[in-house]
């Protein structure tokens, strides 16, 4: 078995040694610092269901959410509109299948896990001017005895 937070603490780990993740500021458990419209940075949020931060699971299915501001343009009429940047979500998102769809194996301590990729969704967040891909992983203890 294996804690909720060992699984958010791991999977920060290796999002940071990702070279493209890896570049991304703010990569936190949980919930990512307020924002303002015109001050938006790209970051990542580990979210692990599962209960009391305490309590210990063989299969979870953790999510990375990867938040992508938007772009402000002007248009003729001199208004500044927001679009969703297509490009950067698209480059982030070929990154995630790049990383997450082949299993990943690691250790814990005395346990064994792996992870993989279980679906993405691109979803919008008006509230913080972002678009974000919801990354969902399937990760399992495997030594686990009944």
């Amino acid at each position: 078995m294996i804690s909720v937070s060992e699984i958010k603490d791991i999977l920060i780990r290796d999002i940071k040694l990702n070279p493209v993740f890896g570049e991304i500021s703010e990569i936190v458990k949980d919930k990512h610092a307020p924002v303002r419209e015109n001050d938006v940075p790209e970051r990542i949020v580990i979210v692990v269901p599962g209960g009391a931060d305490n309590g210990q699971l063989s299969r979870s299915y953790p999510r990375i959410c990867i938040y992508v501001p938007y772009i402000s343009f002007t248009k003729e009429d001199g208004l500044t509109y927001s679009r969703p940047d297509g490009a950067r979500i698209t480059e982030l998102e070929n990154e995630c299948i790049r990383a997450f769809r082949s299993t990943v194996y690691g250790k814990s301590g005395i346990e064994t896990y792996i992870y993989k990729l279980e679906d993405i969704v691109i979803e919008e967040d008006g509230e913080t001017f972002s678009n974000f891909l919801n990354v969902r992983l399937k990760f399992e203890v495997v030594n686990t005895k009944l």
